[in-house]
């Protein structure tokens, strides 16, 4: 099954066609080439287009397809749930900000909100489920390695007790992947090693976490954190190359999809903390670990030429760990 309306000629692989299904969008997609003078050829509502100008027609089947997709959330009332439930916490950021400026002496003595601005460095470690993952079919091994990464977000919490507070927030999540092709047929007299050095994929992160702490002394805390959230995706994602060599020219494309439109990450913080005193900012610096719970994403690798074609699907594991820093504030 194709996952996406463009792929590379069959019969002639200086060429990439893009397919249709209604004429409108046909003749959208003409117009826009027409008008970007991108050379193509056309047969109904499919399209070749050389792949020296590959991106530039990708660009404009992107751009078509952004102005006439359904929207990420069809149900009307979840979307309107997410978007009330996002009003909700930057109101009630706000409102604990000037709260914070003009009565900052009773905040200090009382339990209530908190705002937290948060940053984290994600880093691959295989002790904690971040590894390298090889995937093999018919002679083609597909190896994906998570790199350095990075997330932001906004921490708000309710302190419940001194030692306990409730907290969600919303994070954007970055996960980037170094992926190795190696494939092998001796039929063909085919041995090939290809690289994309970075496929890049995002996700929102709402979590759900009970915090407790433990006091130093002098405003100064350890503090543990688990629990868990919701996950999505806004879309699935592709990256594809290309190699160039004398007698053998060779694609390479790698997908990642959500198998559903959300998931439950498992959740888990430990740290360090200098409480906020009156306007002046505390910080919070710690590690963190975090996994989706079940088979969250798959991936697609292919690798093809004029005379094969391979392509595998499995499940990527979706381990997240690293170190974090937090602005607090009251």
């Amino acid at each position: 099954m194709r996952l996406t309306n463009y792929f590379l000629h069959p019969g002639d692989n200086r060429y990439y066609v893009f397919t249709f299904q209604e004429d409108e969008h046909a003749l959208r997609f003409e117009k826009a080439l027409s008008d970007d003078k991108i050379p193509f050829e056309k047969n109904e509502n499919e399209f070749g287009v050389p792949r020296t100008h590959f991106n530039e027609a990708l660009k404009h089947n992107h751009l078509l397809y952004a102005d006439i997709r359904e929207p990420f959330l069809t149900n009307k009332g979840l979307r309107w749930g997410i978007l009330v439930f996002t009003g909700l916490m930057l109101l009630l950021a706000i409102v604990g900000a000037m709260s914070t400026s003009v009565y900052a002496q009773q905040i200090e003595s009382s339990y209530g909100w908190e705002l937290a601005f948060q940053a984290r460095l994600n880093v691959p470690f295989a002790l904690i489920g971040s590894a390298v993952q090889t995937f093999e079919e018919d002679g083609l091994k597909a190896t994906w390695e998570p790199l350095v990464s990075q997330s932001v977000g906004v921490r708000l919490n309710h302190r419940l007790k001194e030692s306990w507070t409730i907290g969600t927030g919303i994070m954007l999540i970055r996960r980037n992947y170094s992926i190795q092709y190696e494939y092998h047929n001796d039929t063909l007299g085919i041995n090939s090693f290809d690289t994309i050095p970075m496929f890049r994929a995002s996700c929102y992160r709402i979590p759900i976490v009970a915090e407790t702490r433990v006091p130093l002394g002098n405003g100064y805390f350890i503090t543990a954190s688990a629990g868990t959230g919701l996950e999505f995706s806004p879309s699935d994602f592709f990256v594809n190359g290309y190699t160039l060599e004398q007698g053998n020219n060779r694609d390479y494309e790698a997908y990642m999809g959500k198998r559903r439109w959300g998931t439950a990450p498992i959740i888990a913080e430990f740290g360090f903390e200098k409480q906020p005193k009156g306007e002046t900012p505390g910080y919070y610096l710690g590690v963190y670990w975090s996994r989706s719970l079940g088979r969250s994403y798959w991936v697609e690798q292919k690798w093809f030429t004029q005379a094969v074609s391979v392509k595998h699907q499995d499940f990527l594991t979706t381990s997240l760990a690293g170190i974090e820093l937090r602005i607090l504030l009251k």
